[in-house]
């Protein structure tokens, strides 16, 4: 009998490329999501660093362009962190999203995995039954020349 081959092998390695590919997007949206989480942490931190020099400086008193430039900072470190946080809104959509398209990607290569098991079951239960047969056609066949030697 010749050897097991999964007639579906050629489809099932292109979805486990596509699977693959899908996996790393997601890995890719994942580091993108953190890197923006962590802008906006490095950004509200700074914001709250320049608060604190400004309320230190404004005790001691600032003349009103140190306050101006403090205002215009703080605004646009304010500006930032929202875009931060729209960036990270818009990436854990991404990644909810490109999730859903791996859950089904892997079902698939899971649908064909579980086929090429039942194909090499088949093909095991059918190997198993020509060397059945073999082996009694064997037998019988040494049944038969040892009855005819004893008649000869």
């Amino acid at each position: 009998m010749k050897k097991f081959h999964f007639t579906l092998d050629t489809l099932l390695n292109y979805k486990d490329q596509v699977l693959e590919r899908e996996k790393n997007s997601l890995a890719s949206l994942n580091a993108q999501k953190i890197e923006a989480m962590n802008l906006k942490e490095a950004l509200e931190l700074e914001m709250k660093e320049a608060q604190y020099d400004f309320n230190y400086r404004a005790q001691k008193g600032i003349s009103a362009m140190e306050m101006f430039i403090f205002k215009e900072h703080h605004n646009t470190l304010r500006l930032r962190i929202e875009d931060a946080k729209r960036s990270i809104e818009s990436l854990e959509t991404a990644v909810e999203r490109q999730l859903g398209v791996v859950t089904e990607a892997s079902k698939e290569v899971k649908s064909l995995e579980k086929l090429e098991e039942k194909q090499l079951e088949d093909y095991n239960f059918k190997a198993a039954k020509a060397d059945e047969q073999f082996i009694e056609e064997y037998v019988n066949g040494a049944s038969v020349r040892a009855a005819m030697t004893e008649s000869s």
